[in-house]
């Protein structure tokens, strides 16, 4: 990509691609800077203050790298709000000296090129964007999985054991990985979402909590990453579960049953209609196969399946 090439703005008017760059001539005013996705980054201009905020802005730029696949865009003498108001030829300097740090905070990162238009109007100002690429950048998938099921089916328990690679104890050991409230211990009912995630490297290696000591390093080492959102199950938090479904943008349901149950609940009929609505994938998971009975098991199916 070339930074004439960059992209801003997308107007479906325009077929759904509008090229507005700062580089181009005349161009006063550019689409507000996009904070929850993509690689474009406004900044008027930057100066090299101290370690901590350097600290703190490459961390801004480590987000605009994965956004934009080891590809970032910094559009600098712009305002957040697209104003293109111009910086001085000094602080320029300044501004790319603090990307060169964020750049070395980074390690594997370099500034790849930089090109500046002098504004017509005011001679002595100029703008730039400056594109920093990462090196040896990992092609990642990801696959979102909601795991949903009435109160008491297993969900949290199932998680604990595939993220910390640990065994149940019977008791509920495996789910407290994951309770994040002490009424949800002690109750066993989970209240709020939870985020779980597995991942593989290049030679199908698990990674999991168990041998990484956070999600991000667990995506950093991964070549496929499985994240998991754990929902509640009682119907008095619906509403809840509800958000989470929404929010995370699941590929694929995982509805939990378990092989003990007396019957299919409405809360798990009203799961079944969601999946439905939103024609997301749907993958049933039987759970306390050891406790159920053969004829209970078999009338549940029959009642699921019918």
């Amino acid at each position: 990509m070339t930074t004439r090439d960059t992209i801003y703005s997308v107007d479906a008017a325009c077929g759904g691609k509008q090229l507005l760059s700062v580089l181009g001539e005349g161009v006063t005013q550019l689409p507000p800077e996009s904070d929850g996705s993509g690689n474009v980054e406004y900044k008027t201009k930057l100066n090299p203050e101290n370690e901590a905020r350097t600290t703190h802005l490459a961390t801004q730029l480590k987000w605009r790298l994965a956004e934009g696949n080891g590809h970032a865009v910094y559009v600098l003498g712009v305002h957040d709000d697209g104003e293109v108001v111009g910086i001085s030829d000094v602080e320029l300097q300044l501004t790319i000296q603090t990307i060169e740090d964020m750049a070395r905070q980074l390690g594997n990162v370099q500034i790849s090129s930089i090109d500046r238009r002098r504004l017509e109007d005011q001679g002595d100002q100029v703008v730039a964007e400056v594109h920093i690429t990462q090196r040896n950048i990992v092609r990642r998938t990801e696959l979102r999985v909601t795991v949903l099921g009435d109160h008491g089916a297993g969900k949290s328990t199932i998680l604990g054991c595939l993220t910390y690679d640990e065994a149940d104890d019977g008791r509920g050991k495996a789910r407290l990985n994951l309770l994040r409230h002490r009424h949800e211990v002690e109750s066993g009912r989970t209240s709020s979402i939870t985020l779980g995630t597995i991942g593989f490297d290049a030679e199908g290696l698990v990674l999991n909590y168990a041998n990484n000591r956070s999600a991000e390093h667990i995506f950093q080492r991964s070549r496929h990453v499985v994240t998991f959102v754990d929902t509640c199950g009682y119907v008095k938090h619906l509403k809840t579960t509800a958000s989470a479904i929404v929010g995370h943008s699941p590929h694929v349901f995982c509805l939990v049953l378990a092989a003990d149950a007396a019957t299919v609940t409405g809360t798990t009929r009203e799961y079944l209609r969601i999946a439905a609505v939103l024609g997301v994938p749907l993958m049933i998971v039987v759970t306390k196969m050891d406790a159920a009975l053969k004829p209970q098991f078999a009338a549940m199916m029959h009642e699921l399946l019918g």
